[in-house]
């Protein structure tokens, strides 16, 4: 998979070119949060060394000029594996607490429970504990990170069947999804709310709010801003633990934590909390709930929209899509 990162480098695991899960650290890159590399990360699963992951860092020219940048290289490869593969992409965001090999694991499980290939956008959220403290850290280095996430997703629409590569969109087929989970969402509203947001989400067919830790009086302003290829998705699960201790603890009601209220125009609401198995679960995508919540990943990850039967019912009170 390709990690796009703007944590700090840690050059003493590399041998090389080439090092493990521990090649970037949980804190910003040493040249600030707007310095972003990108790597290439396999996980082995032959030989002795079964299980290990290694990590390549893709080299950056002396000279860096338009025609030699890693990301249009990188991206319009991407593209072309994707193409030869017949896979859709997800460019998916992290939330809170991932260390650098929490995010590839999880990154790994996406890729491997929907057949989709996944760019992760690795921002430094593993500030030290789950605590107070390191929370507010968190949400402190995802607002720093924001001019990172810009330029990443301005170089991926131009180099991956986005609005400024019109020969090669016209003939693409690959579905391109975004999946903010959990605080990456948080990153993911600044981001909309910035200045430099000039509607470079457009290049995906889908965006999905996954389990927002984001507040949700007033959502409907920034959810509504963003300019994406097809839809949006929200999924709420009213009693997820994650998002009660942020609730609780000192913030407003969570928006993937809220069935009501659900009042912006553009998203698609999917209230799971009373599906069998989902109970208090936060990582609705990854954990083994039910069969209709996965169906709902598969098909939303994939570029496409859900259809009746996901034996959900609209609520036409509650706007929303529930069990």
């Amino acid at each position: 998979m390709l990690i796009v990162t703007n944590r700090n480098i840690n050059q003493d695991q590399f041998e090389n070119g080439t090092a493990n899960e521990f090649a970037f650290g949980e804190q910003v890159n040493a040249k600030g949060p707007n310095e972003i590399r990108l790597a290439h990360a396999k996980k082995l699963k032959t030989g002795p060394n079964a299980g290990d992951w290694r990590i390549q860092l893709v080299k950056e020219p002396n000279n860096l000029t338009a025609d030699n940048l890693p990301s249009r290289h990188e991206f319009s490869a991407l593209r072309k594996r994707l193409q030869q593969a017949g896979k859709n992409c997800v460019f998916f965001i992290h939330g809170y607490n991932q260390s650098f090999q929490k995010n590839l694991e999880q990154s790994l499980l996406i890729e491997e429970l929907y057949d989709v290939e996944v760019v992760a956008f690795s921002w430094p959220s593993n500030t030290g504990g789950f605590t107070t403290r390191e929370y507010r850290d968190a949400k402190r280095t995802a607002q720093a990170s924001v001019a990172a996430l810009d330029a990443t997703l301005m170089k991926l629409g131009a180099y991956h069947c986005g609005p400024f590569d019109h020969d090669h969109q016209k003939d693409c087929e690959v579905k391109l999804s975004l999946m903010a989970y959990s605080l990456g969402n948080f990153l993911l509203q600044n981001y909309v709310r910035d200045a430099l947001y000039e509607n470079d989400a457009n290049i995906f067919a889908n965006i999905i709010l996954c389990q927002a830790d984001v507040d949700h009086p007033g959502h409907q302003y920034w959810v509504d801003a963003i300019e994406t290829g097809k839809r949006i998705y929200i999924t709420i699960n009213e009693n997820d633990w994650v998002l009660k201790w942020s609730d609780t603890n000192f913030q407003k009601d969570r928006l993937g934590r809220t069935g009501r209220g659900l009042i912006a125009h553009k998203p698609d609401y999917y209230d799971f909390t009373d599906g069998p198995g989902v109970e208090s679960t936060h990582g609705l995508f990854y954990a083994d709930t039910n069969d209709t919540i996965k169906a709902f990943f598969k098909t939303v990850l994939n570029g496409h929209r859900p259809d009746n039967s996901l034996e959900l019912y609209y609520d036409d009170i509650n706007n929303s899509w529930r069990f």
